[in-house]
């Protein structure tokens, strides 16, 4: 019997937006994890709002091992006088350095175009890699699935938003920006449920 906690779910008015759209996508997906989270709702006897009772979302997996395929630069490893050097080129020089190189605008058209058998609005992915950062928060990151939310403008081609499915004690919906060189798409787990028999879980999506 799964474990009911509150959410922050929000019942979604599908048919207010254009069908076809992204928008409108969107809210579906949310209107959908809305119902599969939902348990049920509960009246107050005293007169107050009725609250809404949801599963609690899966359990954090074991992060899995990862180590960059570049090599990092750490800013206080370097010699005062290359620090100091660095400075005065970029007063902004960040304390942690990672080497991965900026892609080209030929790479980057390069990297679009072998995505696109995969790279649409609603597509599974797993994040698969990461820059570094300070706070570590992006190697989290790493391991963990979702859904590709937006897609970008030319100037960030390389970029998507991922809404990733939710873990643990996580209430909120998270969508981050990451780097397509950092995704992998996989099978929807609605297909995968479908191909191996197995009921699909509450928390997957359509």
């Amino acid at each position: 019997m799964p474990r009911a906690r509150k959410s922050r779910h929000v019942r979604q008015d599908v048919t207010r937006l254009p069908a076809g759209s992204d928008a409108r996508w969107r809210a579906g997906f949310r209107q959908a994890q809305y119902e599969r989270a939902l348990i049920g709702i509960q009246a107050d006897l005293l007169g107050g709002p009725a609250v809404e009772v949801f599963r609690a979302s899966p359990k954090m997996p074991a992060p899995p091992a990862w180590t960059p395929d570049y090599e990092i630069e750490w800013f206080h490893d370097l010699a005062s006088e290359e620090q100091a050097r660095r400075l005065s080129v970029d007063p902004q020089t960040p304390f942690a350095r990672t080497t991965r190189p900026t892609l080209t605008a030929e790479e980057i058209a390069a990297l679009v175009a072998s995505a696109a058998n995969w790279l649409r609005i609603g597509q599974d992915v797993r994040i698969i890699g990461s820059p570094l950062s300070l706070d570590g928060s992006d190697e989290r990151r790493v391991g963990r699935t979702g859904v590709i939310w937006r897609l970008c403008g030319a100037v960030f081609a390389d970029h998507v938003y991922v809404n990733l499915d939710l873990i643990g004690a996580e209430r909120s919906e998270k969508v981050v920006f990451v780097e397509l060189c950092d995704l992998d798409p996989i099978e929807s787990r609605q297909a995968a449920a479908s191909r191996t028999g197995v009921p699909p879980s509450p928390s997957l999506r359509e």
